[in-house]
């Protein structure tokens, strides 16, 4: 394998001269840098990224941080195409994804401590936005450089991307009622009341409130189950359905019941539970290509990306 020295050496400079001529130093003459750029390539010369961040105390690795998930939770869809856009957008610049996800919050947090003062990773992309969450408050108080993929609330000063989740949770709701015709439809949330849930929520609301329907709301209860609720209630003809993976956990006992749907993610899983049933595509992959730029252009605070329903924008 070619080294600097040995391209330093058929350049007649030294290996410093030729490393900052690499990296485009500014102290180095145009017709240099040009000259010894074209002897690396001729060379088939590569360099060692990842040596070259660790001189400056910093691993070219991106931290990806999942929310304290159990050791038999299934994979959700939507977090494998962040990753998939987190990948495509990284690699271009030298830098790899290192995963944290445990099944407690004390094991995330010694995992992230872990990597921030023994791997040296200073650069971290949250999947997940919950207020008062001890691996964030641990990133600001080191001052890591860290976007969080979703919004905590009103008061959040962390840089973030997201998707506008009240216009998304407004346009559930004008599906069911506009395509549908709709007249008392049903929205669904997990028992964790996630801050993206209660966004889609506002905007499912605010439409009804527009629109002049009435709607209910049910929140994933396992004493008193879904079937059993929309038995008590048969005016019920329509569903949002805030997660794709709370509706793969519910949609045996929803099928029976022929009701229009419209849940959120376009991901290939949901596709086949759903089947033609109308779905808010929230661009996973498009977050997670933009939440690596905003990562590091600290310049900007957040990121809106757009959704789109079915196969129509809806921004």
């Amino acid at each position: 394998m070619e080294t600097i020295r040995d391209i330093a050496k058929r350049a007649n400079v030294s290996p410093s001269t030729a490393s900052r001529a690499l990296n485009g130093n500014s102290r180095i003459s145009k017709e240099t840098i040009e000259k010894i750029k074209k002897i690396a390539k001729e060379m088939g010369y590569h360099p060692n990224y990842a040596v070259r961040n660790l001189t400056r105390g910093d691993a070219n690795m991106v931290g990806i941080v999942f929310p304290v998930t159990s050791d038999n939770a299934p994979a959700n869809p939507f977090h494998i195409d962040l990753m998939r856009g987190i990948s495509t957008t990284l690699t271009p610049m030298h830098y790899e994804m290192v995963v944290a996800i445990s099944p407690t919050e004390e094991e995330l947090l010694a995992s992230i401590k872990s990597m921030v003062n023994q791997a040296k990773i200073h650069n971290f992309l949250l999947f997940y936005a919950v207020k008062d969450d001890p691996v964030t408050e641990y990133l600001r108080e080191k001052n890591v450089n860290f976007v969080v993929i979703g919004n905590s609330g009103e008061n959040n000063t962390d840089r973030y991307v997201d998707n506008n989740n009240v216009a998304a949770g407004e346009a559930a709701a004008k599906c069911l009622i506009e395509k549908y015709q709709v007249q008392s439809p049903l929205f669904i949330r997990s028992k964790y009341k996630w801050p993206y849930e209660n966004s889609r929520l506002k905007g499912y609301k605010e439409y009804l409130e527009k629109s002049g329907h009435s709607g209910e709301i049910w929140t994933e209860d396992y004493v008193h189950p879904i079937d059993e609720f929309l038995k008590k209630n048969p005016n019920i003809d329509g569903i949002v359905c805030a997660d794709d993976i709370l509706f793969g956990k519910l949609s045996s006992s929803l099928q029976q019941y022929h009701l229009p749907i419209v849940c959120f993610n376009n991901s290939r899983l949901m596709g086949m539970i759903l089947g033609d049933s109308d779905k808010i595509d929230l661009q996973p992959r498009e977050l997670g290509k933009q939440a690596v730029r905003l990562l590091f252009d600290r310049k900007k605070n957040h990121k809106i990306v757009n959704f789109k329903l079915s196969d129509e924008s809806m921004q």
